[in-house]
């Protein structure tokens, strides 16, 4: 992991990673020690920032082996980070909320029906239920939706998008659907419309879509929803075009629990411009998150605490913001831009995001948008830039904002964004690899919401 400056304003530095910073080997709590106390200054900021995602590890570790929000491990990372910022002179304060809370208390169930009366249960790792997902037990005939297999380079989906798909859906049944073009949630509310008793949606076969996928709906639904990969969805429409039989089952307990975002800032004026800098601090309840978020939240972390005193005697705002329940909807960011007064909105001039920035196999992406008439915004741009190629480190820059992280609550009510990114569970293409280096076909982060490689001295996941 390399971390380099990035100037904003007035001279306040704050650190970033653009490098891969773990391998997915869990660490353990023998490889790390129990010091959590603020790094000495004397090491570097790279060290720092390593010396936040031991810790990190080391919390998830203590606590199931994730930092999910609304659990321990996500309360015991937000203490870590407040300690740090507090003893470091910052005035900390957390800012609570409730979020839906979705946890599955068994594996997911997909059986297939055989001649004889007998079933044929799916792999354990053939189907994934999607949040938010309704409980149920339902055994029923399926019935596929526009999924346009004939072809053999499978074009976008468009499957269950709109309510005319179903239009000769047979009600009670188990609707098949393809992934792609609209949301889970448009998919599934059209099937439930139809009188779907469950939903199975296959991956979509077009490239870096064919495994088997987590995804989430936006809010709860009544029926339960599983997600396949492209060639088991493949398998389950030969078997309806038989008027095979399948069964699928979730058993799952939702609810609304408390979780809160950490925020830290010195006092100054306190009503300039202000600049916020964050990064997610939960992760998802199949692992430790290291990359997805600690490796942004640990960056983040390491920037406040090199530029307290700095900061202490400058003129410019900064918050520096660790959001929870981003891995549940943005739940954090978009709870506190909400909670912000039309005048206190005004006051943030750029959101700052970092969110996964240690990928193994990474990319190095500048993200924001193109053209902005801001000039705070066009500066901070071009300086992260320049930094990178001063060093000689290849980067491009990435128009918008990035669908499904933090910078969407800010970009959303107005406020200019800008973000470093190095991948997530996709495959990296022959181009990327070409200009970064790293194995084409691969995925960025292949510790991306996953379970750990076991080690022979450790049972966590990461």
């Amino acid at each position: 992991m390399q971390l380099s400056p990035l100037h904003v304003s007035s001279g306040i530095c704050l650190a970033t990673v653009p490098l891969a910073v773990t391998t997915c080997r869990s660490a353990t709590a023998e490889d790390m020690g129990n010091d959590h106390a603020v790094p000495a200054r004397g090491v570097s900021a790279d060290e720092g920032a390593f010396r936040h995602l031991q810790v990190l590890q080391d919390i998830a570790i203590a606590n199931g082996g994730n930092r999910e929000a609304g659990t321990s491990g996500y309360d015991r990372s937000a203490r870590y980070v407040a300690d740090q910022l507090k003893e470091a002179g910052y005035l900390v304060r957390f800012e609570e909320f409730d979020f839906l809370f979705f946890e599955e208390r068994t594996p997911p169930i997909l059986e297939v029906g055989m001649q004889g009366g007998r079933w044929e249960a799916a792999p354990s790792s053939a189907a994934r239920t999607l949040t938010n997902s309704g409980s149920g037990n339902v055994t029923a005939q399926i019935g596929v939706v526009n999924l346009r297999l004939g072809a053999e380079l499978q074009p976008a989906s468009n499957s269950g998008c709109e309510a005319a798909d179903f239009q000769d859906f047979e009600r009670g049944s188990i609707a098949l659907l393809r992934r792609g073009t609209c949301t889970f949630q448009t998919k599934v509310e059209n099937a439930v419309a139809a009188g779907a008793a469950g939903v199975v949606i296959m991956n979509e076969g077009t490239e870096g879509r064919r495994d088997v996928f987590s995804g989430q709906l936006n809010r709860l639904t009544s029926v339960p929803v599983l997600g396949v990969s492209y060639e088991f969805g493949r398998s389950l429409d030969v078997e309806a075009h038989r008027g095979t039989t399948i069964r699928i089952a979730v058993d799952a307990v939702t609810g609304r629990r408390p979780t809160r975002n950490v925020l830290a800032e010195m006092v100054t004026n306190g009503h300039g411009p202000l600049i916020i800098v964050g990064a997610h601090l939960d992760s998802v309840r199949e692992g430790p998150g290291i990359n997805d978020n600690g490796s942004g939240s640990a960056a983040v972390l390491e920037a406040a605490l090199r530029s307290a005193r700095e900061l202490a005697e400058a003129h410019v705002d900064v918050r520096f913001a660790f959001w929870g329940a981003e891995e549940r909807g943005l739940v954090g960011s978009g709870h506190h831009v909400a909670s912000l007064s039309e005048e206190e909105r005004r006051r943030v001039v750029l959101y700052v995001n970092l969110d996964m920035v240690g990928s193994i196999n990474f990319v190095r992406y500048v993200q924001g948008p193109a053209s902005v008439g801001d000039a705070l915004v066009t500066m901070v741009r071009r300086e992260l830039l320049a930094e990178f190629r001063e060093h000689d480190l290849p980067v491009e820059e990435r128009d918008g904002t990035r669908t499904g992280s933090d910078d969407t609550s800010f970009s959303q009510k107005g406020i200019p964004t800008i973000g470093l990114y190095t991948g997530g569970g996709g495959p990296k293409s022959e181009a990327l690899a070409g200009v970064f280096g790293g194995e084409a076909g691969r995925p960025f982060d292949p510790c991306y919401h996953r379970l750990a490689i076991r080690s022979k001295t450790s049972t966590a996941r990461s």
